[in-house]
């Protein structure tokens, strides 16, 4: 008996010091700054960046430190109690829009108020001039989240928010990346019920560089399967490849959540408004916008208010370099295509503009009054 129990405990130490020594090579070959170290002054650790399962917002409520996605661009993320990208708290006294979308929405490497959604309540707030504050724009944008992940979150939480108007951002990479539903890939957790200790084993597995690499192949795998040719991280491209015979299936997917979204916003008595923000390849005049003339059908097809960005983002002098977090290199653009402070504070200047000359803000403060 005791022989066997020195037999388990050596083939142990040999599985573990494998392990560990396998996770140290992967960690050497793989090397890159580690984000997860909770050095951001909020304590959160890896659990700033996962799904909150309860609140209004997606993002975990409650937290105040630095994200660092991309290491050599770290900003700060503040949520509300709610989960919410801002640090207001709900008010249904005010009139309260709901901003929905990905990472354009979000506000990737900037912080909360450079993000278009505030940069519009600051204009709203501007527009009425009232010392206190009348309209509130409530972020709950969310980096990677297609229109299959705003849909789900609208119905799940975004009806319980009960706003008075949702503006929903597309954006050109929106119908191509439905290509993640088709591989199985899960960007917004489906009725997830996640305890505190699973979410942190989940972001101590993903820490592992022996994750990451496995990862990575077994998507090359799926996505060399599938026809797709994607560049991963932080590409120098603002548009994934199209996939081969698959663009068609795509959009007409699209089209049916695109329906289902209006479909459950008008059951539920809540506006509806739609913006378009273009890729910055689109503004540079390089590649005019697959995913916009789908956008534009839907919205007349469905009476739903649509602002299209993209020729007052054209006009702009400058524009790829001013409103893209890009530079021109040899006639290329090189950048990650995310809007920059700038480009989000044109949106939201635009978009209050559109707001309000389409009357979909009250008009006076007088008329602001709300249950």
């Amino acid at each position: 008996m005791k022989f066997k129990f020195r037999q388990l405990a050596l083939y142990t130490a040999i599985i573990v010091g494998t392990v560990v020594a396998a996770e140290s090579l992967a960690r050497i070959i793989d090397w890159k700054p580690q984000a997860f170290d909770g050095s951001a002054g909020d304590g959160m650790g890896p659990l700033r960046y996962y799904h909150s399962p309860t609140g209004l917002g997606d993002l975990v409520p409650k937290q105040n430190g630095l994200w660092v996605i991309w290491f050599h661009r770290p900003y700060n993320v503040q949520t509300d109690s709610v989960g919410f990208r801002n640090t207001e708290e709900p008010d249904h006294k005010l009139f309260q829009i709901l901003a929905v979308g990905d990472s354009q929405t979000f506000g990737a490497y900037l912080a909360n108020e450079d993000a278009w959604p505030a940069w519009t309540e600051v204009y709203l707030g501007q527009y009425y001039a009232a010392k206190n504050p009348v309209a509130r724009v409530f972020n709950a944008g969310i980096a990677g989240y297609t229109i299959l992940d705003e849909l789900s979150y609208l119905r799940e939480k975004g009806i319980r928010f009960r706003p008075n108007l949702v503006v929903l951002a597309a954006f050109e990479n929106d119908i191509d990346d439905l290509r993640k539903e088709k591989n199985g890939v899960v960007q917004r957790p489906r009725n997830d019920v996640q305890s505190r200790a699973s979410i942190r084993l989940k972001a101590l597995v993903r820490s592992s560089a022996l994750f990451s690499i496995a990862e990575r192949l077994r998507s090359h795998i799926d996505l060399a399967a599938a026809g797709v040719d994607i560049f991963r991280g932080e590409p120098n491209v603002s548009r994934p490849s199209p996939v081969i015979g698959a663009k068609a299936a795509f959009i007409d997917r699209y089209k049916i959540l695109f329906r289902e979204t209006v479909s459950l916003l008008k059951a539920h008595h809540i506006p509806l408004a739609v913006i378009f923000i273009p890729a910055v390849d689109d503004v540079a005049g390089q590649a005019p916008s697959e995913v916009e003339p789908v956008v534009r059908e839907l919205t007349a097809e469905t009476k739903t208010p649509y602002l299209d960005l993209t020729p007052m983002m054209k006009s702009q002098p400058d524009a790829p370099e001013r409103l893209y977090l890009v530079q021109q290199v040899n006639g290329t653009f090189v950048g990650n295509g995310h809007l920059s402070r700038e480009g989000h504070a044109v949106i939201g200047r635009v978009l209050t503009d559109w707001l309000v000359a389409n009357k979909l803000v009250p008009e006076k403060v007088s008329n602001l009054s709300f249950k």
